[in-house]
């Protein structure tokens, strides 16, 4: 029994060892998993990238030029990184092979330029770090090590140039240098981080002309206002906007947005947030803004079951400027048309034979069935010879009515009209022609007084009117729905199906 009892004991304290030394090897296979895992994440981090959605869209959008619009840690400026190591090697290695948008339309190698808002600050705490890594804050490079063949510094001892290995390279400038320093060289893509100045933007715009390369900016939109005007409103320019919401879970925890939210006025979170361009923040017409794919139509022709209503805003050292409104028998209400004198001299003659021609050749509409209404400023005698505006235009053929001075009234009147609200099923009335392109800035410009007092919340006065700017069109469009704009009484027996437009997005309703 004691030789039994010993060799049992053997077997299972051999078995118990056997154990032992699997678990051994299975414990230091993975911590050389756990290594070898961890230095691919640090020396090839692009690979284990992981976009937020509207990270993904942006990187698989193929149009030349690409704006993405976001708050503070919404992973703009990522996004901006990861699409200029991916154009430098030609594919986006974050996807598998088979996937749609992994391969990039650029020849390999090529000509990349980065910019920032400085070398000290954007450049090298933001562009560099994200490209290079940032060791003191545990942070890898997007560029994989082993394709990283040299650097250049400047006087600064910042990181200009990179020369990597499959022959691409990669040049960063930033907007505190002078214009001129950004001609010169071609490029076959451009990534540009904050908002550029515009003679910069210019001159790196000409450097992609002969290689049709791509241009991209991530931008917190706090400043350069003429990136709105100029190239947001184009259509061949994709626009996207990052959400600090859209980055929790994918770098951010909830509880540290909410943090920095709690530190922001009302206003101070569209921008920092929302990514929403500060100096439109206070729009009289945020609606508009919202929703102008849905308000902004095809020209169309103007039926003469339309009721036409015209207002004209004399002015005595600005242009004269006009705006036409079709009324439907169904209620729907259209801008049609608008107009500013293009003579030097401001003189109402001319601005009339303008007119005349616009409202028989662009609008298609006969004269005497045009309701006019005019600004009751154009009633002031002129002290020399007595006569005023109004009998000026009337001795051309434009008979005008008063109209409403009433602004808060047009106001709120426009606004009704062009809400929009698809759960709520609530639709607007009001329609633009999107040709209206003066009409069309006015809209997406006219803010709030109190918003140009300054940038910060108490630099603003409280005065709830409108800035007196960019209003001329509005203020004509104010006193003709003041004026209850309708369908021609003559053909009130007309009827029809209304049109059915479908919108990407967007319910389809007749307009």
């Amino acid at each position: 029994m004691g030789a039994h009892a010993d060799t049992r004991e053997k077997l299972v304290q051999g078995r118990a060892e056997a154990r032992e030394r699997k678990l051994r090897s299975i414990a230091k296979q993975a911590k050389t998993l756990r290594v070898e895992l961890e230095r691919r994440r640090r020396d090839q981090s692009i690979c284990y990238y992981t976009p937020h959605p509207p990270q993904a869209t942006a990187h698989g959008d193929t149009n030349r030029i690409r704006l993405v619009l976001g708050g503070n840690r919404s992973g703009k400026s990522h996004w901006e990184i990861a699409e200029a190591v991916a154009h430098s090697i030609g594919y986006r290695p974050w996807l598998p092979e088979s996937h749609p948008h992994r391969d990039i339309d650029v020849v390999v190698p090529n000509k990349g330029l980065l910019c920032g808002e400085s070398f000290g600050e954007q450049v090298k705490k933001v562009l560099l770090a994200k490209l290079l890594g940032d060791p003191e804050h545990n942070q890898p490079g997007l560029i994989p090590r082993h394709l990283i063949k040299a650097t250049k510094k400047n006087q600064q001892g910042v990181i200009t140039f990179i020369q990597m290995t499959n022959g691409s390279t990669i040049t960063l400038q930033s907007y505190d240098q002078d214009a001129d320093l950004f001609e010169g060289t071609d490029f076959d893509w451009v990534g540009m981080d904050e908002p550029p100045p515009r003679p910069i933007y210019i001159a790196v715009s000409r450097g992609l002309v002969d290689r049709r390369g791509k241009l991209w900016m991530a931008m917190t939109p706090l400043k350069e206002p003429w990136i709105y005007d100029e190239l947001v409103a184009r259509k061949d320019i994709s626009v996207y906007n990052f959400d600090i919401e859209d980055n929790v879970g994918f770098g951010l925890t909830r509880e540290a947005v909410d943090e920095f939210a709690r530190n922001l006025d009302k206003n101070e979170q569209q921008v920092r947030l929302r990514g929403k361009f500060f100096q439109l923040q206070g729009l009289v017409y945020d609606g508009y803004m919202q929703h102008a794919n849905v308000l902004r139509v095809p020209r169309r022709k103007v039926e003469r079951t339309w009721g036409i209503w015209q207002a004209i805003d004399p002015h005595p050292r600005e242009p004269h400027h006009a705006i036409w409104l079709g009324a439907r028998p169904d209620e729907r209400l259209f801008v049609i048309g608008e107009l500013k004198n293009a003579d030097p001299n401001n003189l109402v003659k001319p601005f009339c034979e303008r007119m005349a021609i616009y409202e028989q050749e662009v609008l298609g509409i006969e004269p005497h069935r045009v309701e006019r209404l005019i600004d009751p400023s154009a009633t002031s005698n002129n002290p020399i010879d007595g006569r005023t505006v109004w009998d000026e235009f009337c001795d051309h053929g434009f008979v005008c009515r008063m109209g409403s001075k009433h602004r808060d009234a047009g106001i709120s009147l426009l606004s009704k009209m062009i809400h929009y609200d698809n759960v709520e099923k609530v639709f607007p009335s009001l329609f633009f022609f999107d040709d209206l392109e003066g009409l069309h800035y006015e809209m997406t410009h006219y803010i709030w007084d109190e918003w140009g007092k300054g940038t910060d919340s108490y630099q603003r006065t409280q005065k709830q009117v409108p800035r007196d700017k960019d209003d001329h069109f509005i203020e004509c469009l104010h006193r003709i729905l003041l004026d209850e704009p309708r369908a021609d009484d003559e053909m009130s027996n007309w009827q029809s199906q209304p049109d059915v437009v479908s919108r990407k997005g967007e319910a389809s309703y007749g307009y």
